[in-house]
């Protein structure tokens, strides 16, 4: 199976910074640290099978996709043997 380095952009770990502030203030930092390695782990996964996620809503990019984990959307790119993380945002609820 062929693997894939991934990749984070600087915008997706301001993110990911973003994420864990909101977390800790509005509930505690351990959650947060549990939340960010849990995004983290999932994440990685996408180094064996980047293609399995749906095309990305958010740009008309080619091999841009969405992975979702617990409302959070993870925007990503694959090119030639890469991943690159874009960007981590919370989805809204309508």
């Amino acid at each position: 199976m062929k693997q894939y380095t991934i990749i984070v952009e600087p915008e997706a770990l301001q993110d990911l910074e973003s994420i864990f502030r909101f977390i800790a203030k509005n509930d505690t930092a351990v959650k947060a640290e549990i939340f960010l390695e849990e995004l983290k782990t999932t994440i990685r996964t996408l180094d064996n099978l980047p293609f399995r996620c749906r095309k990305s809503y958010y740009t008309d990019e080619a091999d841009t996709y969405d992975l979702i984990y617990k409302g959070y959307t993870i925007v990503y790119k694959v090119i030639e043997d890469h991943v690159y993380i874009l960007t981590i945002f919370r989805q809204k609820n309508y």
